[in-house]
């Protein structure tokens, strides 16, 4: 019984620090798709704990999106392309363009 309580505390600690106390999360959001970098940044709905990054061809479409619909079922009926490739991630901008290495390391350190 004792288990059991501390991975209650355990994961509201873990809840709390994802959405930092209730700020929603930032996402890149251009749902009808763009080939060039996306740059509209957008503060997601409350119930939106992810973002999303689609690639279809030359084309990338980001939106906010809950982590539970980031699926291929449920992509594939939002979005009609053809074929593509998603990532969902949950952290601050996460679903810009892809950085190099030596980026990813400055936005550490910097």
């Amino acid at each position: 019984a004792v288990m059991m309580r501390s991975s209650v505390v355990f994961c509201l600690a873990v809840s709390f620090a994802m959405f930092g106390f209730g700020l929603s999360l930032q996402c890149y959001s251009c749902p009808d798709g763009s080939s060039e970098k996306c740059a509209v940044q957008l503060e997601c709905n409350q119930g939106d704990d992810s973002c999303l990054k689609l690639k279809s061809g030359e084309t990338t479409y980001t939106t906010c999106m809950r982590y539970a619909d980031c699926n291929f079922m449920t992509l594939a009926s939002r979005f009609t392309v053809p074929e593509f490739t998603f990532s969902c991630c949950q952290s601050k901008l996460c679903n810009g363009p892809e950085k190099s290495g030596f980026q990813k390391f400055l936005d550490l350190f910097g």
